[in-house]
């Protein structure tokens, strides 16, 4: 099954790279540079960016940190990457091809484990977090950046079913409680949360995704009918005839403690 879902992965975001690597909730400058203060990155700190995408966090990191490496399953995400790397003249920074789940580095090799929007498509988000905190020095940081679902099952499932329908290779949006007992089982110390509210246009989310029209035109049924109650727990609404909704996002630090 995990197999399956990578594919998806891979095939989504290669298929959508160039429509990813433009999306307003991946490139919003003032919130890559709140992500990247929060971590607390000092100019001596080696970074590794897990499922990177087109770079935006790594290059970001790659202002302030000594050295900064992307990692990503998805070769067209990373063409892409490279190329805003070239164009940056950010020399310190590097992508490679590479699963979460088996991280082609020794132990204790950086100082912070980013990953920005993308722990919902993890099939096995705590071995994927059991990795992280391998190759994360003692009392360096992990760094986790999503979307959290409503603490109501109810609505957390319904916000799921939608995300799935829209894209198959979404695996699941957490809730925070759950994220919490995620760090909490893998020995990671949650030193800071900050909530983060995203505003999303419906339109370009289904765009974004290539979802196709018999798909969205469903979706958007859901979404409707979910504005009263707000069954998805995405405040679902209709402004000047455009359909839109607000994510709510977390940037989760981390720190790593070792027993001697």
């Amino acid at each position: 099954m995990q197999r399956g879902i990578k594919e998806s992965a891979i095939q989504q975001f290669g298929r959508q790279a160039e429509a990813y690597s433009k999306g307003n909730i991946f490139v919003d400058g003032v919130h890559l540079s709140e992500v990247v203060r929060r971590s607390g990155v000092t100019k001596n700190d080696q970074v590794l960016d897990i499922a990177t995408g087109s770079g935006f966090l790594a290059l970001e990191f790659a202002k302030s940190a000594q050295k900064v490496i992307g990692a990503d399953l998805t070769r067209n995400m990373l063409l892409h990457a490279r190329e805003k790397q070239k164009n940056s003249g950010l020399g310190n920074t590097g992508f490679l091809l590479s699963d979460v789940e088996s991280l082609p580095f020794d132990n204790e090799s950086f100082d912070i484990v980013s990953c920005r929007f993308a722990f919902h498509h993890f099939p096995d988000p705590v071995k994927a977090l059991h990795e992280m905190k391998r190759v994360c020095k003692t009392h360096g940081r992990i760094v986790l950046v999503d979307g959290v679902s409503s603490e109501d099952r109810e609505k957390s499932l319904f916000h799921n079913r939608v995300e799935k329908f829209r894209d198959p290779s979404h695996v699941r949006i957490y809730m925070r409680s759950e994220m919490e007992q995620m760090f909490k089982n893998i020995g990671a110390t949650i030193t800071n949360i900050t909530h983060w509210e995203i505003s999303q246009d419906f339109e370009d989310w289904m765009n974004r995704a290539g979802t196709g029209e018999k798909e969205t035109k469903i979706i958007k049924g859901l979404m409707k009918e979910s504005m009263k109650g707000d069954n998805t727990g995405l405040r679902v609404n209709l402004e000047g005839g455009r359909l839109g909704f607000t994510y709510d996002t977390v940037i989760l630090i981390a720190e790593i403690f070792r027993r001697s």
